[in-house]
């Protein structure tokens, strides 16, 4: 069996366990700097919150699978998604999915710190996916601080500015990667997509985004000339 992570940009992210594709937070990039325009197809989709670089739903092609066969054991904690409880930008949730004895986190838009029952939860995750620096969420310092509540085995960070993309009040990545005093838990990966198994090496795994062409697999097919013949008489029918 296996069970990868694929970062599709900003803090979205494609995890598949073999045939089964779930993805989580799909952008609009009418609102999100720099990232094209995200259309993928995915057996279910999850988000964090009702915000525009979260919940484009219509970016994602449902294959219209049974929730029945869906291979991960989903729960969610809700928590603010700012320093002020949720009064100024609401509430975000962190899903946790569970599958083949591994648990993994999206922390979604995490604003403040944990509190004692959300680390039990989330405590001994394999792998964290966390904003890495947001001018509306956790700023890096406080991020690796969250890290550091939960001992998460594998953190990659999400939700920072990069090449161009990204809001340009974001923080980089480098700025997450230098509040870990060990440099060498910085691995910086020229890939999109982390394999995950039990017993990983402790590391904060930077992914490469490579765009639509690192994700091509994903991408719907367009239609067949004799559909677009039909969708055409279709709307052209008087």
């Amino acid at each position: 069996m296996s069970l990868t992570i694929q970062w599709l940009g900003h803090a979205c992210f494609a995890i598949r366990r073999d045939d089964y594709t779930l993805v989580i937070d799909p952008y609009n990039s009418d609102y999100i700097n720099g990232y094209p325009k995200l259309h993928v197809k995915a057996d279910k989709v999850l988000v964090s919150h009702e915000h525009f670089g979260h919940n484009y739903r219509e970016g994602v092609e449902l294959s219209g699978r049974p929730e029945a066969d869906c291979p991960f054991e989903i729960t969610t904690l809700k928590a603010p998604h700012e320093f002020k409880m949720g009064n100024w930008r609401g509430f975000t949730l962190i899903h946790i999915l569970k599958a083949d004895g591994l648990k993994i986190v999206h922390m979604g838009d995490l604003g403040t710190q944990l509190d004692g029952g959300q680390i039990t939860q989330l405590y001994g995750a394999d792998v964290a996916m966390v904003c890495a620096g947001s001018c509306t969420a956790l700023p890096s310092q406080e991020a690796k601080r969250a890290m550091d509540e939960i001992l998460a085995n594998v953190i990659i960070p999400m939700h920072y500015r990069h090449d161009g993309m990204g809001g340009h009040r974001l923080e980089t990545v480098e700025d997450f990667a230098n509040q870990f005093e060990s440099p060498e838990l910085i691995h910086y990966y020229d890939s999109d997509t982390l394999t995950v198994t039990a017993g990983m090496e402790p590391q904060v795994a930077v992914l490469k985004y490579l765009g639509p062409a690192g994700y091509a697999d994903l991408i719907p097919a367009p239609p067949s000339a004799e559909k677009r013949g039909f969708l055409s008489k279709l709307l052209h029918k008087k």
